[in-house]
């Protein structure tokens, strides 16, 4: 895919979400959602959910980059925003994917 005005680390980083979940087409608004906190637009994120290739993604090699990505693709939800529920399903996805447990608030 080719990259243009977005940062390379932006489109990466879609194209690895894309490849983490198991129905990214399911998922297809989640993941809009999540690149237009990024700054990407609409139809940019559709297309990388289209035409990402196995080159266009962040090789996550320890436990510090997944938390990074994760922390860099769903960091919107930890400021004073409300997420629906399909989008915290979609965080609680990823971490799995990622082989990262997720924190209980108790």
């Amino acid at each position: 895919m080719t990259f243009t005005e977005i940062d390379r680390t932006t489109m990466q980083s879609l194209c690895t979400l894309a490849k983490l979940v198991s129905n990214p087409e399911a998922k297809r608004e989640e993941i809009v959602v999540i690149g237009q906190h990024l700054g990407v637009p609409k139809d940019d994120t559709l297309e990388v959910l289209e035409e990402w290739e196995e080159y266009d993604i962040l090789h996550l090699k320890n436990e510090e980059d997944k938390r990074r990505f994760v922390k860099y693709c769903f960091s919107f939800m930890t400021q004073e925003y409300n997420p629906k529920s399909s989008e915290v399903e979609l965080y609680g996805e990823v971490l799995s994917s990622l082989g990262l447990e997720t924190r209980s608030d108790n």
